[in-house]
């Protein structure tokens, strides 16, 4: 039989005194693990690296839960938490999972935190796909823009306008179109007037006609032009003698000094012009007139030398028999003279309106 073991007084108080030291030390622990701040207790854990949640966003973009790999990869990108190789690898995610939701704002954001982070930062060939490489090189182009730009506008120095049309040299009016209009003693009996489109149901053929013009411009606001107007005004020939309503074509060259309003390089010029004429054409009796002419238009530029325009032109003539050979009264025997028109002893061959292309060679270029 075994004895039972027996314990001697001294073995009694060494093991009290061993427990005593235990529980003692237990109660510190615990008393300075209390005295902590939560921060501090779980400050290890905050700064640990974050590579597992990493790891699982790229598992979950590889399995195309984009939305996950997002959600994951945005907890590893507090860069005060983290290595910076972290958070480049996190945003590389959200990235990549945000290409593929067509999130464009969200993966142009994620880029551009990583080019702040690593400036010389580049796609790696082999495991990368090159829509990615691509992105990035796009942002990196953007963002270099951006700051060329800002580094501009830091420097305050104004940047060159745009062009809008040529002060000074010559210019060409290659071919412009219009409404023709004859006001003078012709059709006898009504009292002509240039709106009173006559021509429209009278006469022979439709009232159109044709211009052209070259010119020298000494300024932005002063030219002088050298045009013709050639067109067909029906009831012009009338009275020519001939009874032959056909001879309605009449050719108006002009010598005018055009005036431009408004500063140079406005996007719309409002011009008036003024000077002589000459016209002739008729047959039978009639012949040459001479007189004023006035007109006026709005020049639209389109580029640096092309422009477009609208304008009018009112060339009057005189002797009052020359371009219809019909005078107002006294040339005609009849029971009933003509009432003549509003431009009195004057026959005029009118551009009621016309549009064309202008273009502009040499000069120097007009800025805002």
């Amino acid at each position: 039989m075994s004895r039972p073991s027996v314990a001697f007084p001294w073995q009694r108080a060494l093991r009290s005194i061993t427990a005593r030291r235990h529980l003692a030390l237990a109660l510190i622990t615990c008393g300075a693990l209390a005295a902590l701040p939560p921060s501090a207790a779980y400050a290890q854990d905050a700064t640990a690296p974050c590579t597992d949640t990493v790891s699982a966003a790229e598992e979950a973009y590889l399995n195309r839960n984009y939305q996950e790999a997002v959600t994951l990869a945005s907890q590893c990108t507090d860069r005060s938490a983290f290595e910076d190789e972290i958070v480049i690898q996190a945003y590389r995610l959200i990235t990549l999972a945000s290409l593929r939701q067509g999130a464009l704002v969200q993966a142009r954001s994620a880029v551009t935190n990583i080019l702040h982070i690593d400036p010389e930062y580049t796609a790696d060939p082999v495991n990368d796909p090159p829509a990615y490489d691509l992105f990035i090189s796009l942002v990196r182009q953007e963002e270099d823009t951006e700051g060329t730009a800002d580094a501009e506008t830091e420097t305050e120095e104004p940047s060159p306008a745009p062009l809008r049309r040529n002060e000074g040299g010559p210019f060409l009016k290659l071919i412009g179109v219009g409404l023709s209009d004859y006001t003078g003693d012709l059709p006898i009996g009504n009292a002509g007037h240039p709106f009173d489109f006559q021509e429209i149901s009278t006469g022979s053929g439709a009232p159109y006609l044709f211009t052209a013009e070259i010119g020298y411009e000494f300024s932005s606001n002063l030219a002088l032009v050298l045009g013709v107007q050639t067109g067909n005004y029906p009831i012009v020939g009338h009275s020519t003698g001939s009874n032959d309503i056909s001879d309605s074509w009449r050719h108006t060259p002009q010598l005018l000094v055009r005036y431009t309003f408004g500063a140079a390089g406005e996007s719309v010029a409002a011009y008036l012009d003024a000077g002589a004429n000459v016209t002739f054409g008729g047959e039978g009796i009639a012949g040459p007139g001479v007189g004023p002419s006035v007109g006026g238009g709005i020049d639209i530029p389109l580029s640096s030398t092309w422009s477009f325009f609208v304008e009018s032109r009112f060339n009057f003539t005189l002797p009052d028999n020359a371009i219809d050979g019909t005078s107002y009264p006294e040339d005609v025997q009849v029971e009933r003279p003509p009432k003549g028109s509003i431009t009195g002893p004057f026959d005029s061959v009118n551009q009621l309106l016309g549009i064309g292309l202008r273009i502009r060679f040499g000069g120097a270029a007009a800025q805002e």
